[in-house]
């Protein structure tokens, strides 16, 4: 009874030590869970989760040599180019596409942003042979369409390399346009072209037009060299991206009408979230009820690692999700998913050091350092590397990309806190158990010799 009363004593002392970080564990997963559901915070769901809106896409007219892989490649790249949420594209037939917009989204403007026909040019606007488009370019209008064979473009598609949307703010108010990067012919006309055209002081215009139609015609009083034009023409930052997407993501190789957006239920069914939870609660309760029969009662820090990280993650996403970084769709689940399993994988090696020095004769305290000082810190030094590759590729990648390394750069930032503070935590509590049940194992050996 004494021995119970002392080992309660000694726990309750190693709590009291560990009250801080115990705390603060507490309250971050408190606070994540508490954005998570608060009404006025929460996060948009993707399509997996919540449904949204489905635009079918018919192609006809393939240009020579073309099919419809072809323009499934066009649509995905537009997609990522146009920086919108868990757009979904998939091919439903020979000629048929099927386009899923999250709910909330105007899947009429994403599905006109990804069919137009992407076709880019430089035009100069001095040898435009309709008198009347020429008067309405020079008094800058724009919107105005081009008949075939009544002008000459120095740039087309073909030396367009990219497009990007660049804005501006004055006074308060942000201002869109997009820049374009040319290949070394394309580098080579734009100089000659402006060259002539702001000479002697002189400036002149060049309209860009895309299906012909005219989008912008900026005035050019110097030399443009170096291969990037800027072009702005009162864009709203959905048209600049509407139009960064179409000239980045390619041409398309036919022609593509589209329907009137249709709802549709969440892929994963009608419980898709009870579904995803019960498949993160299922992962690591296999996992733990596997570490815990290999490495005994220390595998299951593994568990513990792996729920810090995964709730602390989605409080992240969350507030992330008040800047349209992120919504939890498709690639936030497989974000998620890399998290709780590099967050099992790390748990379980701790504690398999930690096994590993008890079985070679080590003290439980010996054993405990070894296992949250050199092993914690090669494992919190692999997730922080990871941290700093998935924001980098954040940053340069759009799309589908930088969704699915976003969440992983908020995943190994959650699993090295899970790695600082909840396993060693965990294992320092362990520790005293582990040192009980020692004691209790020498004492119970002498009386077994004694009584053979």
């Amino acid at each position: 009874m004494k021995r119970d009363e002392k080992f309660k004593a000694k726990m309750a002392s190693e709590r009291r030590k560990l009250a801080g970080p115990i705390a603060l564990t507490v309250v971050l997963l408190v606070a994540s869970l508490v954005a998570l559901f608060l009404p006025a915070w929460g996060i948009s769901q993707g399509v997996d989760l919540a449904g949204g809106n489905a635009v079918t896409l018919t192609a006809s007219d393939y240009e020579d040599g073309k099919g419809a892989a072809d323009v499934l490649a066009v649509l995905r790249a537009r997609a990522d180019a146009l920086e919108e949420h868990d757009l979904q594209i998939s091919q439903t037939g020979d000629d048929t596409f099927e386009l899923r917009v999250p709910a909330g989204y105007d899947a009429s403007s994403v599905a006109d942003a990804l069919t137009q026909g992407g076709s880019v040019e430089l035009v100069r606007v001095d040898s435009i042979s309709d008198a009347d488009v020429l008067q309405k370019l020079q008094n800058n209008a724009s919107n105005v369409t081009l008949e075939p064979g009544g002008y000459d473009a120095f740039v087309t598609s073909d030396e367009v390399k990219g497009a990007s949307v660049v804005s501006q703010s004055y006074y308060g108010m942000t201002y869109y346009g997009i820049s374009l990067t040319l290949d070394a012919d394309g580098s080579s006309a734009l100089a000659d072209v402006t060259g002539e055209l702001s000479a002697d002081g002189a400036s002149g215009q060049v309209a860009v037009l895309m299906d012909g139609t005219v989008i912008a015609s900026p005035s050019v009083s110097s030399k443009i060299e170096g291969g990037k034009i800027n072009v702005s023409g009162g864009f709203t930052e959905s048209q600049a991206y509407a139009y960064a997407s179409a000239i980045a993501g390619g041409k398309l190789p036919c022609s593509l009408s589209q329907t009137e957006p249709a709802e549709t239920g969440a892929t994963l069914g009608d419980d898709a979230a009870g579904i995803v939870v019960a498949a993160f609660l299922i992962i690591s309760i296999v996992v733990c009820a596997v570490c815990a029969r290999m490495l005994g009662a220390a595998g299951r820090v593994c568990a513990d690692a792996a729920t810090v990280a995964v709730i602390l993650s989605l409080g992240v996403l969350t507030i992330l999700a008040r800047f349209d970084v992120v919504i939890l769709g498709r690639m936030e689940l497989v974000g998620l998913l890399v998290t709780e399993l590099v967050a099992l994988a790390a748990g379980a090696r701790m504690a398999a050091r930690y096994h590993a020095e008890r079985a070679a004769g080590s003290s439980v305290r010996k054993s405990q350092q070894l296992a949250c000082g050199p092993e914690a810190h090669r494992l919190m030094g692999a997730a922080a590397a990871i941290l700093v590759l998935a924001a980098i590729v954040a940053f340069v990648i759009p799309g589908h990309v930088r969704e699915l390394a976003a969440t992983i750069a908020c995943g190994m930032g959650c699993v090295v806190y899970a790695l600082a503070v909840t396993v060693p935590t965990q294992l320092a509590l362990f520790t005293v158990a582990d040192a009980e049940k020692t004691a209790d194992e020498q004492l119970e050996a002498p009386a077994s010799k004694s009584g053979e």
